[in-house]
């Protein structure tokens, strides 16, 4: 498990009116343009996980915890949907058409499958 943050490289603006440009509020890549014209990382915004760090993040355990809880979950959740899914070596497109109401992905799923599928 690895986890690392990326900071903005100005913090947020009390009036977003009076502000310009956003990037250097929202934006994290933290590619920079050399003089030069070459490119670099501004890594002293790279926050990694350890001690040092960890506080700067803003989290606590807990919060990891439960994130881990949350993404094992949601693994598991998936993985039991897509076993559903998948009725003797097929694609249950019914089921799929029963859950998913957009005829539009429903139609490029379809596509993927080989096959297509009427709308009511």
């Amino acid at each position: 498990l690895a986890i690392y943050a990326r900071r903005a490289k100005s913090p947020l603006s009390e009036e977003l009116e009076c502000v310009k440009d956003s990037w250097s509020m929202l934006g994290t890549n933290l590619s920079i343009l050399k003089d030069d014209g070459s490119w670099g990382s501004d890594t002293h915004r790279l926050l990694l996980m350890d001690r040092k760090d960890f506080n700067r993040l803003g989290i606590s355990i807990d919060d990891l915890i439960d994130g881990f809880i949350q993404t094992v979950l949601a693994a598991t959740s998936i993985d039991q949907m897509a076993k559903r899914m998948i009725k003797q070596n097929s694609f249950d497109a019914d089921l799929f058409q029963s859950l998913n109401k957009d005829p539009s992905f429903i139609n490029e799923v379809m596509i993927l499958e080989g096959t297509t599928v009427k709308h009511d």
